[in-house]
């Protein structure tokens, strides 16, 4: 007696299977490649906070040397914001004796136009703490130390 025909035939679940392992890897192709694209917007946030490292010395000299922080760039003796800048920070400058960076230039649209201030504490005589912090750029994309849930 004949056998009834299967109702697929061997090739076409090798076919099914091989569409299954494509999109598997396009979906693992998808999240390394958004991982990827963080980790350059961190980077980028990054390069903005330790260009004002060399700011933040001139502020805590300032601070030592009048008694008080200097209000603006210019008060402390540095050029304008908007030349103090790179490739990612448009500007990079002092308002009322916090460092405000704003991004631009090559930064990732994602950060393009936002800022991260930089504040002094300066409670303690003795030591001046900094913090950081972002009104508009997500936690993601800051270090540790700047993230809302850390401070």
């Amino acid at each position: 007696m004949p056998s009834e025909p299967e109702l697929y035939p061997p090739r076409s679940k090798g076919i099914g299977r091989g569409l299954l392992v494509i999109v598997l890897i396009a979906g693992v192709w998808f999240l390394a490649d958004e991982a990827k694209r963080d980790y350059i917007v961190r980077a980028q946030v990054s390069s903005g906070l330790a260009m004002a490292y060399g700011v933040r010395n001139v502020l805590e000299q300032y601070l030592a040397d009048h008694g008080e922080l200097p209000a603006s760039n210019e008060d402390a003796g540095l050029p304008p914001a908007g030349e103090n800048g790179g490739d990612y920070v448009s500007e990079l400058g002092i308002e009322d004796g916090k460092i405000v960076i704003i991004y631009g230039n090559k930064a990732n649209q994602k950060v393009h136009g936002k800022r991260l201030l930089y504040v002094p504490d300066v409670s303690s005589p003795a030591e001046v703490t900094w913090q950081c912090s972002s009104p508009d750029i997500p936690d993601k994309w800051l270090n540790e130390p700047c993230r809302s849930d850390a401070n």
